[in-house]
């Protein structure tokens, strides 16, 4: 058993490693063939799909996660049935109200907006069949699928790019992407396919369940937000204040940079969730501690190593490609790139509180987190300029992981002398 659990962090691994070559290579293709204003509108185009999981999620993947946390495949259907059903709806009433929006200030919707609103649906739905299956403990399919829809199809649009000049456009780069989502459409039917699917699908919606949910979901609402916003928020900062090519120079860096947390949460930090969960749930705080401390020793060390290879490689690939207007900013990069190691480290201390149920303080952090990045991001590209980038983002970064784990600190000691459990909404 502990081969396998082994043999599955690596292939994790693996695979979101693969993921981090694709999408580096992916990003210097972009600024390479297409240009720093073309990266610039891919930038806030991966900056609106990433927020809409969050944005139509009202909070209930959080509860998805921890509900069906031990349960069956077979028992997990009609809650991830429900949520779907939420899903559906909430796109559907975002979709009208921006063709209503557009009809009436006169905007003209394009192609790159129509491919934008199918990769926000395909995403969210994405998000809402890997949350279920990272909380079943099928990391492994999780993370093929997350492959297929992040990184498997960019080595196909960059080949088509550089042997067919005329489909180095962003339009070939969307539609790629598009195209991977009916792959992993295809991937998850083979991961279900021992399912009766006309007997689980037939079974009744847990309307309890979701308006119970729906209910008290706000605060986990507000804090998903001020999650990705602590994300994505300083791309339009930085779009407002220095324009759209150093907007895509700004992309170029963080899509590097995010690479790393992303690979490290899908592969370590996630993870830990389940695990975490179990050792808090039977009271066994010693247990919880430990495998706290080993799973934050795996973040850190894993996530540093990563970023040193990465700034090696961007560095070498600079200069193979003769890009210097990417090396005169290097100061940037390596401040996101150490952001992003303390990033990956917060994130393990947010699976800390969730695990605690400590879901006011896990929202009230995020959100806080996120007039903070607004803040700090306009205060010092306004004083630095694009350096000031680096800094904002390494700041609120540091800022918002001490005060996860200063909470935590708290929390542990306050049991360990006896106090009681963390319940409920605390």
């Amino acid at each position: 058993m502990r081969f396998l659990k082994r043999f599955n962090s690596l292939f994790n691994l693996g695979l979101r490693g693969s993921s981090l070559v694709f999408r580096f290579l992916l990003s210097f293709y972009i600024i390479k063939y297409l240009g720093l204003e073309a990266s610039g509108i891919y930038g806030l185009a991966l900056g609106a799909v990433g927020i809409a999981p969050a944005l139509l999620g009202w909070g209930l993947n959080y509860f998805v996660a921890r509900d069906i946390v031990g349960l069956g495949l077979i028992e997990a259907v009609p809650r991830v049935k429900t949520r779907l059903l939420v899903t559906t709806l909430s796109l559907t009433a975002a979709t009208l109200l921006g063709l209503v929006l557009a009809l009436v200030t006169g905007y003209r919707i394009g192609h790159i907006e129509i491919f934008i609103t199918i990769l926000i649906w395909l995403e969210v739905y994405g998000m809402d069949i890997h949350i279920p299956l990272i909380a079943m403990e099928k990391s492994v399919e999780a993370n093929v699928l997350v492959f297929i829809r992040l990184a498997a199809w960019v080595p196909f649009v960059m080949v088509a790019g550089i042997m067919f000049p005329q489909m180095r456009t962003l339009e070939t780069v969307f539609v790629g992407w598009i195209a991977s989502y009916v792959v992993a459409l295809g991937y998850l039917l083979y991961v279900i396919r021992d399912l009766p699917l006309r007997e689980t699908l037939s079974l009744p919606l847990e309307k309890a369940w979701v308006t119970e949910r729906l209910k008290g979901s706000w605060y986990i609402y507000v804090a998903d937000l001020g999650l990705v916003g602590l994300v994505y928020m300083d791309r339009y900062i930085v779009s407002f204040l220095l324009g759209l090519k150093l907007t895509g120079l700004y992309t170029f860096y963080w899509s590097l940079a995010n690479s790393l947390q992303t690979l490290m949460a899908t592969a370590v930090v996630q993870l830990a969730l389940p695990m975490l969960f179990k050792a808090h749930n039977s009271g066994k705080i010693d247990q919880w501690r430990r495998s706290m401390r080993q799973q934050l020793i795996k973040t850190a060390s894993f996530s540093t190593a990563i970023a040193v290879a990465l700034f090696i490689t961007c560095e070498a690939f600079m200069g193979y490609l003769n890009m210097p207007e990417l090396a005169q900013h290097r100061d940037v990069f390596v401040l996101m790139l150490v952001a992003a190691i303390v990033r990956c480290c917060s994130d393990l201390f947010n699976v800390g509180l969730t695990s605690m149920r400590k879901d006011n303080h896990y929202a009230t952090i995020n959100l806080a987190g996120l007039f903070l990045t607004g803040a700090m991001a306009y205060v010092m590209i306004s004083e630095f300029g694009f350096l000031g980038t680096g800094i904002a983002t390494l700041a609120t970064a540091l800022i918002v992981a001490t005060v996860r784990a200063g909470f935590l600190i708290v929390f542990i000691r306050r049991q360990t002398q006896g106090g009681p459990p963390a319940q409920g909404n605390s």
